[in-house]
């Protein structure tokens, strides 16, 4: 009988040593599970906030004014033409309705800068890019009146041809 109550006790030790195994690996696999899931969820509100944080812009939508401006100067006692081709930059569809719905006015009001402009000037660099800014200023001007907002980002010659 004493041969059988020592391999009994024998028997429980290792039952007893598997189960305590058993039961350490689950605490641990537990306790890091609830790190992980901490760590995940404390990280990812950090990034979700900074997403929601930056504006999304829109894609630029160019829009080209047809048919090309033509103006005439008297330069040294010569009749001389400028032909430009302008396209605008906006991200805001209704920048353009707003420019085609007022296209006599804008068209009016750009000739006019364009007839303005010393012929010498506009074969500089910095004479087109200060009649650049002299259109860009004038079209943020009229949808600033009519839409509230300036809308244009960009004026850009697409083509220019001095004779």
């Amino acid at each position: 009988m004493a041969d059988e109550e020592n391999n009994t006790e024998e028997q429980a030790k290792p039952k007893s040593k598997l189960m305590l195994i058993i039961i350490i690996v689950l605490v641990v696999l537990l306790i890091g599970g609830g790190v992980a899931a901490f760590l995940m969820m404390s990280g990812g509100d950090d990034s979700a906030e900074e997403v929601a944080a930056e504006p999304t812009q829109q894609p630029a939508i160019y829009f080209d004014f047809k048919p090309p401006f033509v103006v005439n100067y008297q330069w040294k006692g010569r009749q001389r033409y400028v032909q430009i081709s302008l396209s605008l930059m906006t991200r805001n569809p209704a920048a353009i309705e707003t420019i085609n719905t007022h296209m006599p006015l804008v068209r009016n009001n750009l000739v006019m800068i364009l007839g303005s402009q010393d012929f010498e000037m506009l074969r500089t660099p910095e004479g087109k890019e200060a009649l650049r800014q002299s259109i860009l200023e004038e079209l943020q001007k009229i949808l600033t009146e009519e839409m509230g907002e300036p809308a244009v980002e960009q004026v850009l010659f697409t083509n220019f041809v001095m004779q």
